[in-house]
């Protein structure tokens, strides 16, 4: 998965429901990439199509991963593994899932303190040194959202090629992506690897200093899946397809200048991240303005090309492959579970696609 040019695109959706009166509740959790999802509900592409989103803001990844399976949640804004979790059965209560709309690629950061930076931290490299010269009341720790999220995969590969193992060298602890900042503030963590805003956060506190972009470390990689239960795609498949089709158009409005100044705007709100525009802007247009905070890689967010949105085989034997590395499928007899292309279902991106109309500016 590599880089790219964004193409322009304009999008005109050909169907919708009628009569409509069920509540879908899509749970997000407040990141700057749910973008696509804000929009879609804020400027009416939801009910455009005759769906009555009712969108559920959520604190971090496990209430997301509860909700999904005991079914308080129609939909979800989640991260790639958690949808391989929940239909594997994997740290929770079963509940086969599948995913027909990859949200976004890149978006995620690693920060350290403060503290590790002025002692000559700036990566993973001075890290291992740090780790190994000096003495400490207690092992360095960082936090991840999810141990099935891509930020703990990502925080492994940056750790790995310096051989600092997880254990004997370092602590990762799993926190909601909201505490992430104040937690290396007040000195309970040491750095993490989270999604925007929170790094651009303590970069603006002056609690912490962004030493890693996932869109470097890993370009292109899946980072969240729109997902859905299996039981809720058969019986209502249409009204899925609609769903991502309205997804869909918001997020070819987020690769605009416009579409993200005013995702910006909508996501600073108190339903949704509740922090000034500025600083969420940080990270959508990676260039030093208001904030204190400067992004390198254009591509830090993805929200809408052909490579970000298909789940395809490919992101999903990634995402499969960074789960074996981590660990986390030692004891899992692959030969039992269900295939990936039944969890990643590109027929149904396809087909949500095949019934829209696309034309390209030029």
């Amino acid at each position: 998965m590599g880089q790219f040019s964004r193409l322009g695109m304009d999008w005109a959706f050909t169907g919708s429901v009628k009569n409509n009166s069920k509540k879908l509740r899509i749970g997000f959790v407040p990141l700057v990439d749910c973008a696509p999802i804000a929009l879609a509900q804020e400027l009416g592409l939801f009910k455009k199509r005759g769906l009555n989103v009712d969108l559920r803001r959520e604190p971090g990844w496990a209430s997301i991963r509860d909700k999904m399976a005991y079914g308080e949640l129609e939909a979800a804004h989640a991260p790639v593994g958690l949808c391989f979790a929940l239909s594997w059965g994997l740290g929770v209560l079963r509940k086969p899932c599948v995913t027909g709309y990859l949200i976004n690629s890149n978006g995620d950061a690693i920060t350290v303190s403060k503290e590790l930076s002025e002692a000559g931290v700036s990566n993973a490299e001075s890290l291992a040194s740090e780790i190994k010269t000096k003495q400490r009341d207690r092992p360095l720790c960082f936090g991840v959202p999810h141990l099935f999220s891509t930020h703990h995969f990502l925080l492994l590969q940056w750790l790995r090629p310096f051989g600092i193992v997880p254990g004997p060298d370092i602590q990762i602890m799993v926190l909601p992506p909201s505490l992430m900042a104040s937690c290396l503030a007040s000195g309970n963590i040491d750095g993490y690897c989270v999604g925007e805003p929170f790094n651009s956060l303590a970069v603006e506190e002056g609690a912490g200093v962004i030493l890693a972009e996932s869109a470097n470390l890993s370009p292109m990689h899946p980072e969240k899946a729109l997902i859905v239960s299996e039981s809720f795609e058969r019986d209502n498949h249409e009204i899925h397809l609609l769903m991502i089709q309205a997804i869909k158009e918001a997020a070819i409005l987020c690769e605009t200048v416009d579409g993200r100044k005013r995702a910006a705007k909508i996501l600073s709100s108190p339903e949704y991240l509740g922090i000034t525009s500025n600083l969420i802007e940080s990270s959508l247009f990676c260039a030093k303005g208001k904030s204190k905070v400067e992004f390198t890689n254009e591509n830090f967010h993805v929200f809408h090309h052909p490579d970000v949105n298909c789940p395809d085989s490919e992101k999903a034997n990634w995402t499969i492959n960074q789960m074996r590395l981590a660990g986390l499928l030692d004891e899992i007899d692959g030969r039992k579970l269900p295939r990936p292309g039944a969890i990643f279902r590109k027929d149904i991106y396809e087909e949500a696609i095949d019934q829209t109309v696309i034309r390209a500016i030029a």
